[in-house]
């Protein structure tokens, strides 16, 4: 061997010897052996024996165990089940312990706030009752069991576990199965044997390492243990997804609550003989009749009080092609000091161009399109809310306050680990909320009267033209003969009633085609591409001008386009040093 050669193999040797000591003292489960006894009534009394030597680094004052007790069944259904701690020994002696939650289940923590002795070897014994861990099949029971879990974060150099039946089973008769590594695997680096009529053992062949496990299968006949009753598996579905019957009962409840309170208040009184109105209601707005009728803001009522302050001259509304989109644009042309205008368009109109006397509906502008929305929303609830609208607050109140203490009750139940069904019926219930909300707003008496005068007007710019369409001729004395500044003075509460098409139909009829175009074509407050159309410009007011505000009242950019396995069964969990 020459002296290079030599020298490789000296410092090969040194370098083994150091690293011996860290790997003889690093921490780790020398031996975790488990024994279960199942009893008749099919509960399990588990004793857990663990051996484990501590360098003071994470076994410091002892180590802790997790025991998972909430699971799912195939049905996404809540399984909770018993977990109550018997006893604790180091060495042999009793040990002070405690317990505390973790995310699915219980944590055991052995000794409280002082330090181990020192360094060494130290032997932990908790024993525990558990329950509802047993399968019961057609032709089988089984008890499959997470013998180690896999949270341990130590080797665990030997692993086994000893399971006593309360009763003698054949060898015949035995199913035993066992499955070793981490989460998913099916590796047997175990063995088994029947040490007795009722007893069987198990046992790992190779050191497992850390987040790998032992879960044993052990099958037996029918019979042996209480199989539980369907009213004791009803009583524990229930029981255990007792959460999610809160919020089912809850649901149900608000929504006959919300039902009744609807039927009661929420409709108002009701409709009078409707006959057809030639004249809008003096004083009231086109943005005023449509939030009376639909009971809410939107965007069609905002831009019908803008074709209405065209049409009394006050600003001008223009529409050109930017590429495939519609770029519109309001630009004043009076002041309106001298102008009689309803409360919501006196307080619309000075916020639109309180910057400039132009402005395009467009994402820039956001800012102001919003401020201009918020004082006519708020002027429209001021000056209809009470008078014309009772928005029934108390009853919604209450639905929503009911509602939470119910969410919170369910959750608290469930300690907040609630399952997709309890987030689908919570869902729900708050759905049923923002329905009655919308639906609980009801006409006052003076506001059914205005509502039977809209709805006079609305016939009367729709249901007169269908008959015209079908020759039926029953014009009264007093109609007024349909001119074009009729139409134009009419045009801005049929846009607020959805009605502007057969409005526009109605008007070419009577005044025929090529007056309807030279009608378009004088409208002084409007210009765009549809200019010549009466119908594509009363088109393009109803619908498109209404999404244009929509979108340019959102700024940028807030929008966008027998088989089983390692780790199976009850049992499980894991642990660690502290």
């Amino acid at each position: 061997m020459g002296f290079i050669q030599l020298r490789y193999l000296l410092v090969a040797f040194a370098l083994t010897a150091l690293a011996a000591p860290g790997m003889a003292q690093d921490e780790r489960i020398l031996d975790y052996h488990s024994e279960i006894h199942i009893a008749e009534d099919a509960s399990l009394e588990v004793t857990e024996t663990i051996t484990v030597r501590s360098e003071q680094r994470q076994i410091r004052r002892g180590i802790y165990r997790d025991f998972p007790t909430r699971y799912r069944d195939r049905a996404g259904n809540r399984i909770v089940v018993d977990f109550e701690v018997i006893e604790v020994l180091r060495d042999g002696e009793p040990e002070p312990w405690f317990t505390e939650n973790v995310s699915n289940g219980v944590r055991v923590n052995t000794g409280d706030d002082s330090l181990l002795p020192g360094r060494g070897e130290y032997t932990f014994t908790i024993r525990y009752r558990t329950d509802r861990q047993l399968g019961f099949f057609d032709d089988h029971d089984e008890f499959y069991w997470n013998v180690t879990g896999l949270g341990w974060a130590f080797a665990i150099e030997s692993a086994g576990a000893e399971v006593h039946l309360p009763a003698d089973v054949a060898d015949n008769d035995w199913r035993l199965h066992y499955f070793t590594g981490p989460e998913g695997a099916t590796g047997e680096d175990a063995r088994v044997e029947v040490t007795g009529p009722r007893s069987v053992a198990f046992e790992t062949t190779r050191e497992l390492r850390p987040r790998e496990g032992l879960t044993i299968s052990v099958g037996f006949p029918k019979g042996m243990v209480e199989e539980p009753t369907m009213v004791q598996r009803m009583y524990w579905l229930l029981y255990d997804n007792r959460g999610l019957l809160v919020l089912l009962l809850g649901l149900i409840g608000m929504t006959l609550f919300y039902i009744k309170s609807w039927l009661t208040k929420g409709r108002g009184p009701a409709p009078g003989v409707i006959v057809a109105q030639y004249e809008p209601p003096e004083g009231y707005s086109p943005a005023g009749v449509r939030y009376v009728r639909r009971k809410r803001y939107d965007s069609r009522g905002f831009a019908a009080d803008l074709v209405d302050l065209g049409v009394r001259g006050l600003l001008k509304i223009q529409t050109d092609k930017a590429g495939r989109k519609e770029l519109w644009t309001l630009e004043k042309t009076a002041e309106a000091t001298d102008q009689d205008l309803p409360p919501t368009q006196a307080a619309l109109f000075p916020k639109l161009f309180e910057k400039s006397f132009r402005m395009e509906l467009k994402p820039s502008n956001a800012s102001r399109i919003q401020s201009a929305q918020a004082a006519h929303r708020k002027a429209l609830v001021k000056r209809y809310h009470g008078q014309y609208i009772n928005p029934n607050y108390p009853t919604i109140f209450t639905g929503w306050v009911i509602s939470a203490v119910i969410a919170i009750l369910a959750f608290r139940l469930v300690d907040g680990n609630a399952g997709l069904a309890m987030i689908v019926a919570l869902v729900v219930l708050v759905a049923v909320n923002i329905l009655f909300a919308n639906l609980m707003p009801a006409p006052t008496e003076e506001g059914r009267k205005l509502l039977d005068h809209i709805e006079g007007l609305r016939r009367y710019l729709t249901v007169a033209e269908r008959d015209e369409l079908a020759g039926i001729e029953h014009r009264n004395e007093d109609e007024p003969d349909v001119t074009p500044e009729r139409y134009e003075a009419l045009l801005p509460y049929a846009l607020a009633l959805e009605v502007e098409e057969a409005w526009t139909g109605r008007f070419t009829k009577a005044v025929g085609a090529a007056r309807a175009e030279e009608t378009s074509r004088r409208m002084g407050w409007y210009s765009g591409a549809s200019v010549g159309s009466l119908g594509a410009m009363s088109q393009s007011l109803g619908s498109n001008l209404s999404s244009s505000i929509s979108s340019s009242a959102s700024p940028p950019g807030s929008s966008s386009g027998s088989g089983g396995s390692s780790g199976g069964g009850g049992g499980g969990g894991g642990g660690g040093g502290r």
